[in-house]
């Protein structure tokens, strides 16, 4: 009988050491030791071993004479295993499809470590995920909208935009991916953007720019970081008036309805903390009205 109530105690966290020493040495050990190390961040079913370890001890000190028929422990022994192989097996798959996700709502932005410590700063309206359980084979950050990234020495990952891909290692870079443009700015080692196809090198201070997969003409960024990191600022290289306003919405939290069209682009800096004096320029550079209701403001052409 002692053997009929290994599992249940093991199961159960109730074996003295001694005990478990002994158990340890047996075949069904390294059996059930699998399982739970596929499960070591999972939580198993809930299983009341108490009342059934308590059973056990019972019918072990009843008399022969009433003592019922009891199926040996043994013979549902695989019966258990299966039932935690599967129930760790399924938790397992569950958990390795999961993801870390990151998102900096409109007026705000966040900052967060990948698991090699690099640091990742979401500029507003922007998300990123990755697979931290499975970052060592797996590394690579999905990004929508901008980031800043100060990479670890010596470490290596991919930036996945839906606009294409940044590879780096160890250095510091700005991806902006919005509406069908992708831009990439280097400030420290290199850089490898691969977009449409088209594969270029990037070194500190220069940029790219893609927009519908052709290859834009923008000057290189002569600062050490990023405007928007630190600052109270955000620059546009080339943008349109559309592109110019739904940064702004980000970075404000407001609504703007473009009631305008023009093709001149916009190359300059905004400020992010001063909204009358954005729009002040806005309206000049393009010659526009705008009327204020709360947070929704319409912009006209005169």
């Amino acid at each position: 009988m002692e053997e009929d109530v290994k599992l249940a105690k093991w199961l159960s966290g109730e074996m003295s050491g001694k005990e478990l020493e002994e158990f340890m040495q047996t075949p069904e050990y390294a059996t059930y030791s699998k399982i739970k190390e596929f499960s070591a961040q999972l939580t198993a079913p809930q299983m009341d071993m108490d009342s059934l370890y308590n059973k056990i001890q019972q019918n072990k000190h009843r008399t022969r004479n009433n003592e019922p028929k009891v199926r040996r422990l043994t013979a549902w022994l695989p019966r258990v295993a299966a039932i935690l192989l599967l129930a760790f097996g399924a938790g397992y798959f569950l958990y390795t499809g999961q993801t870390s996700n990151h998102l900096a709502d409109n007026g705000k932005r966040d900052t967060f470590l990948l698991p090699d410590n690099s640091e990742v700063v979401l500029n507003a309206g922007s998300a990123a995920e990755f697979k931290e359980w499975d970052w060592s084979n797996n590394r690579h950050i999905e990004l929508k909208g901008e980031a800043y990234f100060k990479v670890a020495k010596g470490q290596k990952f991919d930036v996945v935009t839906p606009e294409g891909t940044v590879t780096v290692v160890g250095t510091q870079f700005n991806v902006k991916a919005r509406n069908g443009r992708l831009d990439v700015t280097c400030y420290e080692g290199k850089v490898k953007v691969v977009s449409n196809g088209q594969e270029i090198l990037l070194t500190p201070g220069k940029s790219v720019a893609y927009a519908n997969g052709k290859n834009l003409d923008i000057a290189n960024d002569k600062h050490q970081k990023p405007v928007w990191i630190g600052g109270n600022e955000v620059a546009f290289e080339n943008e349109s008036l559309e592109q110019v306003a739904a940064e702004i919405e980000r970075q404000y939290n407001i609504k703007i309805k473009v009631d305008a069209q023009t093709a001149r682009p916009y190359t300059g800096a905004l400020p992010t903390n001063d909204i009358e004096t954005a729009l002040g320029i806005i309206k000049a550079h393009w010659t526009l009205n705008a009327a204020n209701a709360g947070n929704n403001i319409t912009l006209s052409a005169k």
